[in-house]
C-alpha cells in the first residue's frame, strides 16, 4: 500500500492518518508544532485519544486498515 500526502500544511493537531484499527483498537498519526508527528491511541473508556505506547510503530498505524467514517461515527456515539 502507498500513501501519497503532498502539499500539507503544517498544522499542529491536524489529524494525518486515521483513525485505523490497530492491536484491538484505533490509533491515528496527529501532527506536531516541530513539524514531526506523535501516535495517539483512542482510549474507549474514556472517549478521548491519549498518547500510544512507545511500543506502537509509525508503519504499523500506515499498514492498518483504516476505519470507515460511519463505522467511526458508531463508535464514537455516547453509549
Amino acid at each position: 500500500m502507498k500513501t501519497k500526502v503532498s502539499n500539507v500544511a503544517n498544522v499542529h493537531g491536524r489529524v494525518l492518518i486515521g483513525p485505523k484499527k490497530l492491536q484491538g483498537g484505533y490509533a491515528r498519526i496527529v501532527a506536531q508544532r516541530d513539524g514531526s508527528g506523535r501516535i495517539e491511541k483512542y482510549d474507549l473508556a474514556t472517549r478521548t485519544w491519549l498518547l500510544a505506547p512507545e511500543s506502537m510503530a509509525f508503519s504499523e498505524v500506515w499498514s492498518a486498515p483504516t476505519v470507515p467514517t460511519l463505522l467511526w461515527a458508531r463508535i464514537c456515539e455516547e453509549p
